[in-house]
């Protein structure tokens, strides 16, 4: 299964751990761990694997089985990464799972893992640059289910090269992934959501919006553009309805692992 790594930072890297980031979404989908701890039984998750920085001590994640029961729960780049292990973790809390992704054949066996485990999954190709495909997806998640109560938006790109290098092509394609996919996404979904009275839009900016490393301009453009568009998004979204962005540092995935890879092997970024 997808590992994910908490590593210690070098001074002028802001690496968030990935326990961190999980918890904000569980915050920002409305799970008040505290209000009633006596409500649900948590149990350890059995699909996550981490690995641990060496010397730390970090507890287990908790999870509680009907947290989610009854609701309908969209993420974006479920078929690998920090998508699929989000997905897992929403089933493992009884929710009715659809992942989102291009990547079919990743998605089949990421829907056969959850379905494995007891839990519920569908999955729909969905290229979120095309505003066609997702409202395509959308509309057959309403179709199926019925409604759809959570959005994880977790898929995007990240691309690395000095500003001078960075192609149009390389450019547009950013924001259309990371912005455009975001805008599309949260335009079909917002008018269930109103009509139910309830929803959670979770989308994913990113901490080098406010620390910025070399080689990162059209990423950080396009993830400034994020909080933007979640902040004007919040002020109309409806009763009952949260937008919101988490902002994750660097997480080690296969796809970042392999971006920062040097040709003697080894990866600066998570030295």
């Amino acid at each position: 299964p997808w590992k994910a790594l908490a590593v210690t930072s070098p001074a002028k890297y802001f690496i968030a751990h990935i326990h961190f980031f999980i918890l904000c979404f569980r915050i920002l989908s409305n799970i008040d761990l505290l209000a009633n701890p006596c409500a649900h039984k948590p149990i350890s998750n059995p699909t996550m694997n981490l690995d641990i920085e060496a010397g730390a001590n970090v507890p287990p994640i908790k999870v509680y089985p009907d947290k989610f029961a009854d609701q309908v729960v969209l993420v974006t780049g479920g078929a690998q990464g920090i998508g699929a292990v989000t997905a897992e973790l929403f089933g493992a809390q009884g929710a009715q799972l659809v992942l989102l992704d291009i990547q079919e054949e990743k998605l089949r066996k990421e829907v056969a893992l959850i379905e494995a485990a007891g839990r519920k999954a569908a999955y729909q190709i969905c290229d979120i640059t095309n505003e066609t495909s997702v409202q395509n997806a959308v509309d057959w998640v309403i179709s199926t289910f019925h409604k759809i109560d959570i959005l994880a938006n977790i898929a995007g790109i990240y691309p690395s090269a000095d500003i001078t290098e960075t192609s149009t092509e390389m450019y547009r394609r950013t924001m259309s992934l990371n912005v455009d996919g975001t805008f599309f996404l949260t335009r079909a979904i917002i008018p269930h959501m109103r009509r139910a009275g309830y929803g959670r839009i979770i989308h994913t900016s990113s901490t080098t919006t406010q620390e910025p490393e070399k080689g990162q301009v059209a990423y950080v453009t396009s993830k400034a553009a994020v909080v933007g568009l979640v902040r004007a998004t919040s002020n109309e979204a409806g009763a009952g309805v949260t937008v919101n962005a988490v902002m994750p540092g660097l997480i080690k995935t296969d796809v970042v692992w392999s971006l920062g890879v040097q040709p003697d092997g080894s990866h600066p970024l998570f030295d």
